[in-house]
């Protein structure tokens, strides 16, 4: 349903003040907080400076430290988060970050339930009608990526709207914003007005409430915090929780020029093409890039088949960095020049537009071409539009088949003796019959789910059939499935013929999986158990901090104890940490180029774990 103050329920009503208007509320963030079964709910802000707190003493007084406040009021049983994302290029590049995909940075923006955007002093110096296009866009963006999603429309103050204010005018940015706000049925919450009257009433001076006219003071941050306050309550009161959230439904957009299908293209993606040296998978020099494509060959190329209204590329550029020339759709090259290096304190990331106004719907190619002696460290590609999926048609075996043929291949030796302890499973690979496998764990067993490993399996043993099981919880390992009986649901009522138990969130209590395993065999004497050693995580992890390339049996660590375990309970054993760690060591790849986010494997990572397991099974 789409959400507006002349679709909502009988008797409610768009609530408004002077600087801030209800319309729709947030009821579906409402209804999330109120049944809050996580603990953590997570609210992202995308916007600038202002949302860290930059220049304040009391960095609790930032307005969006001041937003979770007011939430927290209302819902005091609610766990909150507030995840703030600030970069450069306003409400622009706001429309490609909040895609789907990401696989330059491995990072979700869009991860909780309400989006409070602020591209106001991003946007000040921006056109007009750029600013109202990629606004608009972001909102639909976020929709898009889930349908309920709730929004907020902030505005903070910055030069500009005060001399409006002063002039007794709407300042345009904030005219245009409510348009949007009020086609989408968004909340808005015009801190800029706010703080705007109390200057011109005297009661503050621009300087004491802003050193720099856009970050406030903490003078200027109390001003905020007592519209935020009342904002808040307005907002949560004006109606009901919901029994239930209600999906967005996006009219058409306000702007015909709007396009909302923004998106960053990786370049690792099979459909960009190179020729000349480039290398993938490199260390970048700053976040949020996971990892870079380099070249320091002048005349090496990159090309990117598109449909779509505007292409850019992501970098990092910095004294070093070899400039680009740029060609779309035949046309004579272009120089992309480089940053003037007085402008640059250190690396940094460079969103930029290379052209915009394309047909949507027609198909258009990019190439950019090192032109100059340095380096080029290039992210991806900014695209408002579409590309071919570079899989189509294929099934799942040829798909993961496709993404091992890109990799340096696995070699890995397992021992002979590897299937002493479990004899009815290989009986079953080998003459026939169904094999129920259950994968218990975490989200990383659920990494190992998705590596599609059981097809390999069968097509090394065709005569069998596996029916894989993943039963999972996020962060979750055997010191809780230990417990009240979840054996049962976890892994019991699945009736395993083999229990396959991994993961990184043993908390390294080997004990706990060996507890498990007796409670599982207590009831189904005859399951097989194979046990897995950490496979990714975060590099902070002791089974990558403190890696051996063979276990350590000098000291009481995880490994060794799953090891120990295996040995008294007759389970299959794999150390996957070494062969794993190795690999990813030798590869010449950074390990973000394996990663989709700072803990989990992207289809790559995947593929380590599946070929990995493959090669166990294989006789």
């Amino acid at each position: 349903m789409a959400i507006s103050c002349n679709l909502l329920m009988a008797g409610a009503a768009c609530t408004a003040a002077d600087y801030y208007t209800i319309r729709g509320g947030v009821p579906n963030s409402q209804y999330f907080l109120k049944n809050d079964r996580v603990g953590n709910q997570y609210l992202f802000f995308i916007g600038n400076s202002v949302l860290a707190g930059t220049g304040l003493k009391n960095k609790n007084l930032r307005y969006s430290r001041q937003m979770v406040e007011g939430l927290k009021k209302h819902f005091p049983k609610a766990g909150m988060r507030e995840t703030r994302h600030m970069y450069p290029g306003g409400s622009w590049f706001g429309l490609y970050r909040c895609s789907k995909g990401q696989a330059v940075f491995g990072e979700v923006i869009c991860s909780g339930h309400l989006a409070i955007l602020d591209f106001a002093a991003e946007d000040r110096n921006v056109d007009i009608d750029q600013a109202k296009t990629s606004l608009e866009g972001v909102v639909r963006q976020i929709t898009r990526y889930r349908a309920t999603h709730s929004r907020i429309l902030v505005y903070t103050l910055t030069p500009e709207m005060l001399q409006a204010y002063k002039a007794g005018k709407t300042p345009e940015y904030i005219a245009v914003s409510e348009q949007i706000a009020n086609h989408y049925g968004v909340p808005s919450l015009n801190l800029a007005k706010y703080a705007a009257n109390k200057i011109i009433a005297g009661e503050i001076s621009f300087k004491a409430f802003s050193s720099d006219g856009i970050n406030p003071t903490d003078a200027g941050a109390r001003i905020y915090a007592e519209a935020v306050a009342a904002f808040m309550d307005a907002l949560m009161t004006a109606f009901p929780v919901p029994e239930k959230a209600q999906k967005y439904a996006l009219p058409a957009p306000l702007f015909p020029e709007t396009n909302d299908n923004g998106r960053i293209v990786a370049y690792e993606d099979p459909i960009v093409k190179r020729t000349g040296s480039w290398k993938p998978g490199q260390a970048s020099p700053i976040g949020p890039f996971r990892h870079l494509l380099v070249s320091e060959e002048p005349g090496a190329t990159v090309s990117l088949t598109f449909k779509g209204s505007e292409i850019g590329i992501l970098d990092v550029v910095d004294g070093d960095s070899a400039s680009y020339e740029y060609a779309v759709d035949g046309a004579a090259f272009q120089v992309l020049p480089l940053p003037d290096s007085d402008d640059l304190a250190g690396p940094t990331m460079r969103p930029i537009s290379l052209v915009k106004g394309l047909g949507r719907t027609a198909e258009h190619e990019l190439t950019l071409k090192v032109a100059s002696p340095g380096t080029a460290k290039l992210g991806g590609f900014l695209l408002n539009g579409s590309t071919a999926y570079a899989y189509a048609g294929m099934n799942t075996l040829q798909r993961i088949d496709a993404i091992y043929a890109a990799m340096d291949p696995i070699t890995y030796a397992p021992s002979k003796d590897r299937f002493a302890n479990i004899p009815k499973t290989m009986d079953k690979l080998r003459n026939g019959g169904e094999l129920r496998m259950v994968l218990l764990g975490d989200s990383i067993m659920g990494n190992t789910s998705n590596s599609s490993f059981e097809l390999l399996l069968m097509r090394n043993y065709p005569k069998c059939k596996i029916a894989k099981v993943t039963s999972l919880r996020s962060s979750t390992g055997c010191n809780y499935y230990q417990d009240d009986n979840r054996v049962e649901h976890y892994v019991l009522r699945h009736k395993p013929d083999l229990l396959v138990i991994g993961g990184i969130s043993n908390r390294g209590d080997y004990r706990a999986v060996q507890s498990v395993i007796k409670q599982v065999r207590a009831k189904k004497r005859d399951t097989e158990v194979l046990l897995l050693t950490p496979v990714f995580g975060a590099v902070r992890d002791a089974h990558i901090k403190t890696f051996t390339r063979e276990i350590d049996t000098t000291t009481d660590n995880f490994r060794r104890g799953m090891q120990t375990v295996a040995a008294e309970e007759a389970c299959a054993f794999f150390d996957m940490t070494g062969p794993w760690w190795h690999y990813i060591q030798e590869s010449g790849k950074t390990y973000g180029w394996f990663m989709g986010d700072r803990v989990h494997a992207n289809h790559r990572g995947c593929q380590i774990i599946g070929r990995l397991l493959e090669a166990w099974f294989k006789e």
